[in-house]
């Protein structure tokens, strides 16, 4: 491309020979010598002006190729700053994800621990259950012995005491307390005077505690 002085300089030739042209046009009324003047001035001008404009482009390229040289796309600095970025941004990751890993253990270990809490509830509920129908079945079997009771007392009082006597002294220990402890004493009494000492002896004793159990 042509400097600015160049371009000034074209100009100023080119003013010349317009006024040279003009000049010819003038050589029948004015003479050679005043022509040939004003074409030398020109020329002088225009190469002044020339001068003075390559001057002041070159000085007007060189300004702006300071800020040219000066915006570099990179630096040194910025290179240093954009892996420390890097090395920050994955150290936060790193941490991100532990913490990630650390939440999802957490959960994990809350999930069994529910779980496990579930099962102890149910496997509570069933004993619960288990333990109703138990005191249930005892209170039934309780129900039908005392009703067996009820009824054995009511035949073995009603007997002779030497009749009764040999009958009860072949029943289990505990059937016997039971019985006489809703005869009526006077009948215990004569029955026990019909038992063998070691026998009466033993459900003397089971009385007395089956007394003091019940005070």
């Amino acid at each position: 491309m042509l400097g600015a002085g160049r371009v000034l300089l074209l100009l100023s030739v080119l003013s010349v020979l317009v006024l040279a042209r003009a000049g010819l046009s003038l050589w029948a009324e004015q003479p050679a010598d005043e022509v040939i003047g004003l074409a030398q001035a020109a020329t002088e001008q225009a190469v002044n002006e020339a001068a003075a404009g390559d001057s002041s482009g070159k000085q007007g390229m060189s300004m702006q190729a300071i800020p040219e040289a000066e915006a570099l796309p990179y630096t040194p600095d910025d290179v240093a700053i954009s892996q420390a970025e890097r090395e920050t941004l994955l150290a936060l990751r790193k941490q991100r994800d532990e913490l990630d890993a650390r939440q999802k253990a957490i959960d994990e270990r809350e999930k069994a621990i529910a779980e496990g809490e579930k099962k102890v509830s149910e496997r509570i509920a069933d004993l619960e259950e288990l333990e109703a129908r138990i005191k249930d079945m005892l209170a039934q079997e309780q129900s039908i012995n005392n009703k067996k009771i009820k009824r054995l007392t009511a035949v073995y009082e009603g007997m002779k005491a030497d009749k009764a006597a040999p009958v009860l002294a072949q029943m289990d220990l505990q059937t016997v307390v039971q019985m006489f402890s809703r005869m009526d004493e006077k009948q215990v009494g004569k029955i026990l005077s019909f038992l063998p000492p070691e026998k009466a002896v033993k459900i003397s004793q089971a009385l007395t505690e089956r007394i003091s159990e019940v005070q």
